[in-house]
């Protein structure tokens, strides 16, 4: 019988030891272990470790990792030829270069959109300019470029007023004589280091020592300035200012933030007007207890007669009303009263004068007749004849009209103050190709913005081109106010006098400024009749 085939002889058995993973995940594999062998011949969890898993980093140092593509179920080798390839060749092909950008005219807005899927490139914007349908010529000739500011040079005379105002500031006096100088202007760097002067302070026995705010009493007197120091309204404790015997023309109407000054004299001067803005420093309860007015040129009224009818509704209507000080027990100071105005100035952009009233001009001398002024009802207001609809509508209107938005030429004038060289700018503007009254006007505002600004008397709105413009003649009088108690009552007892010597100096001109054709005195109703206005009708 032939023999029975065999069975191969089977491997030797391996130990059953379950895998333990304390020293890591890798399980040492059998040196005599078929090649073969994968994991679903054993019961034992899958461990992977090999070295060509893309999950694994390799640390072995020479030795590069290869690289997979695809799913975790279906990974496939980067490259069949190389190792160490990063990605497909398809992956390293370059990225195509973005399309260039093309602009197109949007014919709504006048800006130019690029389109969807485009950048930015300076060399694809290739446009030609459209030709202008108005007919807008260009300047003849170049406009002059703005030169760096030039630093004044200080003259002798003022040379020594800053000394002396230095001294003064170390040794802490409160009198500072800056008279009989013979100065023409004065910087504000000149009179800045008035602004931090302290009284040094006299130490006793047996005496405490008590801080005081210094009084200053700043004396200008017999120079030749033309212009108002504007670096005074911003030193705080002046309480006595002489500019008596100087040139000056006019006064900014920021004086009425020097709430601490007693006394002001201003005589001597070529004043023609004063700004109404002083007239927060002439109410009852103000510090301001002495103002030396005269001489001075001053307009005049043409009659010194004068009706009170309509004068508290032109007063109550047209302005904005502010509080007046508090009076304590006493109080003894300068008030005005009103008394007349004249008719309204009405002025274009172009400063020309569109009304039948104006000005005399404050440039020139004039004799004590040419002076006199006109002057007007309350119940009046006289308007220019003007041919626009709408501007003849806000004239018409019996209340004061409310202000609108700001004009394009008040827009414009508010960003050339801001620009550091406005000052120059009028210069730019003066040659030809330019309209001939921009360059007064930017003087005007520029020296309007030194002299520290200028608001509508009527909305309160900054303004560098006033529109209209009217004088309002008050009496100056000294008054004393003193609080008495009757039947468990406090009432004021009040007693003024005037402090004009004779008639021509007893009614002073206050001039009032719009902003706009709008800003106006109120039209006060008529009077009941002639005979009610003959009544009212009072000759001092």
């Amino acid at each position: 019988m032939a023999e029975e085939p065999t069975l191969p002889q089977l491997p030797p058995p391996r130990s059953r030891a379950p895998p333990s993973f304390a020293e890591g995940r890798k399980r040492a594999r059998g040196t005599n272990a078929p090649s073969s062998l994968s994991s679903s011949t054993s019961s034992d969890p899958a461990v992977f470790s090999s070295d060509d898993d893309p999950a694994l980093d390799n640390y072995v140092h020479g030795r590069r990792k290869k690289r997979y593509v695809g799913t975790w179920f279906d990974q496939q080798p980067a490259s069949s030829d190389s190792a160490d390839s990063a990605i497909g060749d398809d992956m390293r092909r370059p990225m195509p270069k973005p399309p260039k950008r093309q602009f197109r005219r949007q014919l709504d807005s006048g800006v130019f959109l690029g389109m969807d899927g485009s950048t930015d490139t300076d060399e694809s914007v290739d446009l030609e300019p459209r030709p202008s349908k108005l007919p807008l010529g260009a300047p003849s000739s170049p406009p002059v470029p703005l030169q760096f500011a030039v630093r004044r040079r200080i003259s002798p005379e003022e040379q020594k007023l800053r000394d002396i105002v230095n001294s003064c500031v170390e040794e802490g006096k409160e009198e500072i004589d800056l008279g009989n100088l013979n100065v023409e202007s004065i910087s504000d760097g000149s009179l800045e280091p008035l602004e931090s002067l302290m009284l040094v302070p006299k130490m006793s026995m047996d005496v405490a020592y008590e801080h005081r705010d210094p009084s200053m009493r700043v004396f200008l007197s017999n120079n030749r300035l033309r212009k108002f120091p504007t670096a005074l309204v911003n030193i705080e404790h002046i309480t006595f200012l002489s500019l008596r015997a100087n040139r000056l023309r006019e006064l900014p109407p920021s004086i009425a933030s020097m709430k601490n000054l007693e006394v002001l004299n201003i005589a001597q001067n070529s004043l023609r007007y004063l700004p109404s803005e002083l007239l927060e420093l002439l109410k009852k309860g103000s510090k301001l207890r002495d103002l030396l007015l005269h001489p001075n040129p001053y307009y005049q009224p043409k009659e010194r007669s004068y009706c009170r009818w309509g004068t508290a509704d032109y007063e109550e209507q047209t302005f904005v009303s502010s509080p007046d000080f508090e009076v304590e027990s006493m109080w003894s100071g300068v008030t005005t009263t009103l008394r007349s105005r004249t008719p309204v100035q009405f002025i274009d952009s172009a400063r020309n004068v569109c009304s039948a009233f104006r000005f005399p001009p404050t440039d020139e001398y004039l004799p004590f007749e040419s002076r006199k002024l006109e002057q007007e009802d309350f119940w009046e207001v006289a308007v220019p004849k003007v041919s626009r609809s709408d501007v003849r509508a806000d004239l018409r209107g019996v209340a004061r009209a409310r202000r609108g938005p700001p004009s394009l030429f008040e827009l414009v004038l508010r960003a050339a103050m801001m620009a550091h060289d406005a000052d120059q700018l009028a210069a730019v503007v003066s040659g030809d190709g330019y309209p001939q009254h921009l360059s007064s006007v930017l003087e005007r505002a520029v020296e309007i913005e030194k002299m520290g600004g200028q608001r509508c008397s009527v909305c309160r709105r900054q303004t560098w081109s006033p529109a209209t413009e009217w004088v309002e003649f008050r009496e100056v009088q000294r008054t004393s106010v003193k609080l008495v108690e009757r039947d468990g009552m406090r009432t004021e007892v009040e007693q003024s006098t005037k402090m004009a010597y004779n008639s021509d100096e007893s009614w002073v001109p206050f001039m009032r400024k719009g902003c706009s054709w709008s800003c106006i005195p109120f039209k006060a109703p008529l009077p009941p009749g002639s005979e009610e206005r003959t009544r009212l009708l009072l000759i001092p």
